[in-house]
């Protein structure tokens, strides 16, 4: 249950999607934090897009508007998995924005013929060359077949491999990869009301050098039904933050293991106010301790 979940389609996003990118522009939007990916010279913005609605179901009209914005912004990692891959993939090519995007694109191929063709059709979309990032949802399966991932790379399919779970039953088998070195880049779950990847695996991410994206910053919506109806702490504006949206993703990108947190919204507004959280202060651990408490409060 949540007042923000978007239910913005094809009809109703029309409107908005009319006016946003000129409302994008005409602002003035703060510089986006990036942080290194380590072991590269490459870098990432803070502030990343899950694979939205419009990403799913094709709607190219309000998939290009959330791109702008995301770009005018200094946005750079967009997840993709299904139909996301293509809708991102092809706006991506209309865009020439290789240079801009960091796409993480989620491969369910169950051999290594199977994953070259789903690639390959990937890249036949973007116009481009070798993959930004190949992810998949089984650590366990990663681990069986080490081999033929890594081979994937050693194609010239894509330049870094990853896993992603957004659950804690998880976090066993991708520490494993982690351990072997298997894994450039995980993407879990973290937040003030799921705090538990702090405990290791985000850690052990930083002992290994590996990148670590974060998903379900707003709980799949949960978040905002449990702040509903509070007023945001006058406190939050010491750190640059002015919606409670703000105030868990900045809690999130306080972590110094944390290179990207992903949101994923369909309305144009949202995603702005979302980007903001990648700019200006970042609360230190005494106000850390403070916004947990404020949530915790309200649980």
């Amino acid at each position: 249950m949540t007042n923000r979940r978007e239910f913005i389609e094809y009809s109703g996003a029309a409107a908005i999607a009319a006016c946003a990118p000129a409302a994008a522009l005409s602002s003035q939007p703060g510089h986006m934090m990036t942080r290194n990916l380590p072991g590269t010279n490459e870098t990432l913005s803070v502030v990343g897009l899950g694979n939205a609605r419009p990403f799913r179901s094709g709607n190219l009209e309000l998939s290009r508007t959330l791109l702008d914005i995301f770009m005018a912004r200094g946005g750079g990692y967009v997840d993709t998995s299904g139909q996301g891959r293509f809708t991102v993939g092809q706006i991506m090519a209309e865009r020439q924005a290789h240079g801009d995007l960091f796409l993480g694109t989620y491969i369910e191929g169950k051999d290594l013929p199977a994953m070259r063709e789903e690639i390959k059709s990937v890249q036949e979309t973007q116009g481009g060359g070798e993959l930004d990032l190949v992810i998949t949802r089984a650590p366990k399966d990663f681990m069986v077949r080490r081999d033929e991932f890594q081979q994937l790379r050693e194609d010239g399919l894509t330049r870094h491999l990853g896993v992603g779970r957004p659950n804690q039953r998880f976090y066993p088998a991708m520490m494993d990869l982690m351990q072997v070195g298997a894994v450039d880049l995980i993407q879990v779950n973290y937040s003030m009301m799921e705090p538990e990847a702090a405990d290791e695996i985000l850690p052990l991410a930083m002992e290994k050098e590996i990148a670590v994206v974060i998903n379900r910053p707003f709980i799949n919506g949960d978040y905002f039904g449990i702040v509903r109806g509070h007023e945001l702490p006058g406190w939050a504006a010491e750190f640059d933050c002015e919606s409670w949206a703000q105030l868990s993703l900045k809690f999130i990108l306080a972590h110094p293991a944390v290179n990207c947190v992903l949101t994923e919204t369909s309305n144009p507004e949202h995603a702005i106010e979302n980007l903001a959280a990648g700019t200006g202060r970042l609360p230190d651990e005494k106000t850390l301790q403070r916004m947990r408490k404020v949530i915790q409060g309200l649980m």
